[in-house]
């Protein structure tokens, strides 16, 4: 058993020093992506064809598509397609009644019978679009009005082909609100700390763009359609295997796009499993090794916090562990709050990461077989 103890406690000083020296390699890259700056004399050339897709989101949709036609873009080079996915409420009524009224290129669509899925109505927009510059975003989000601007200047700057942007929370409110802005912070840190070391593993859809060619020559969503989810990293992943070194990560306050927090815990778990259950279908190496990474972080870190409170002998050495974690997770969220302007969620940190343990640990479990709902779908993992 001293034996057992022994290597248990070894594998998790491991996994926590691995853990903190993966953020701080992070935290350098961050640092070292410039800001993207847009001239205030520039003009853009691009026709970008902006697509919606939208289920069940009659109280959203009207204010995400009034933030699309504030844009500060020429009206002529851009369009606006929302894509109704079979909505059970008054989605699509308010949709055809709000883009009717604005002064920009608008269209709704629908997916038929045989089309069903976040990324059927993606795949249906592109196809009804006219666009060079696919640009997407959720149906619950609202955009800076230099959003456009700016993914389009990084485009003509950097010739890349697909594009990641920073995704906040809006109006959070309450313990669980506070955390996901918080964690929402540190991911997309991540995500664009990764990206500008040509090892891409995070993005988020809400903010996501890409050439209608590099789309099609990747076969789109062929080959990751029998997953719900997956439209944004899943798709990330065939660019780079196709295009290593043509993501483009769009660090600059001007192209936020913010969207709201899961109101509920069961909403939240459900949320992380089906966000987790993507590593399992991904097939991508460095994906998997991070998710195991994560997981088995914060899942011995508990372990370790359990047995000081029944061994006081072992609360140095296992300190030194949960420390490295806990330093680790706090730079990265002091920075990542700082880009967002969000310091002010620190205060709410130490219980944060004891609640980052507790549902890291329980999501890593059941997203290998919980099923989980989406926009009034039911999904079953597959075992």
């Amino acid at each position: 058993m001293h034996v057992f103890c022994h290597a248990v406690f070894l594998f998790f000083t491991f996994i926590n020093f691995v853990y903190f020296g993966y953020i701080i390699i992070h935290l350098v890259s961050w640092i070292r992506l410039p800001i993207c700056v847009t001239d205030s004399e520039y003009a853009p050339k691009t026709k970008i064809s902006i697509i919606v897709p939208a289920r069940n989101e009659e109280a959203s949709i009207g204010k995400c598509t009034d933030a699309l036609a504030a844009q500060i873009y020429p009206v002529e080079l851009f369009e606006l397609i929302v894509v109704d996915d079979h909505s059970t409420d008054k989605t699509k009524e308010v949709t055809e009644k709000t883009v009717s009224s604005l002064k920009i290129r608008a269209k709704a669509i629908s997916n038929n019978e045989t089309e069903q899925g976040k990324k059927n109505a993606i795949t249906k927009g592109i196809k009804n679009s006219s666009g060079e510059l696919i640009v997407i975003t959720d149906a619950d989000c609202q955009s800076n009005s230099k959003w456009l601007l700016t993914i389009e200047s990084e485009y003509q700057k950097t010739g890349a082909y697909m594009f990641c942007g920073p995704v906040e929370l809006a109006n959070e409110s309450g313990f669980l609100g506070h955390f996901q802005s918080l964690e929402l912070c540190g991911l997309s840190l991540l995500s664009g700390a990764g990206i500008n070391m040509g090892l891409p593993l995070l993005c988020n859809g809400a903010n996501l763009a890409y050439t209608r060619e590099v789309f099609n020559e990747v076969g789109g969503f062929k080959g990751i359609d029998d997953h719900p989810s997956g439209d944004d990293i899943l798709l990330m992943f065939k660019v780079h295997k196709k295009h290593q070194g043509k993501i483009q990560y769009v660090k600059s306050k001007d192209a936020f796009v913010s969207t709201s927090a899961q109101m509920f815990l069961h909403d939240f778990i459900e949320q992380r499993i089906r966000w987790t259950s993507k590593a399992r279908i991904a097939k991508n190496r460095g994906n998997s090794l991070v998710s195991m990474l994560v997981f088995f972080a914060n899942f011995l870190s508990l372990i370790a916090i359990l047995c000081i409170l029944v061994h006081e002998k072992l609360f140095f050495p296992l300190m030194c562990g949960i420390a490295a974690k806990i330093l680790a997770d706090f730079l990265l969220l002091l920075i990542g709050t700082h880009f967002f302007g969000k310091k002010k969620l620190l205060w709410i940190f130490p219980l944060a990461e004891i609640f980052t343990m507790l549902y890291v640990t329980w999501v890593g479990i059941a997203a290998n077989f919980s099923s989980y709902s989406w926009k009034g779908r039911y999904y079953k993992q597959a075992l």
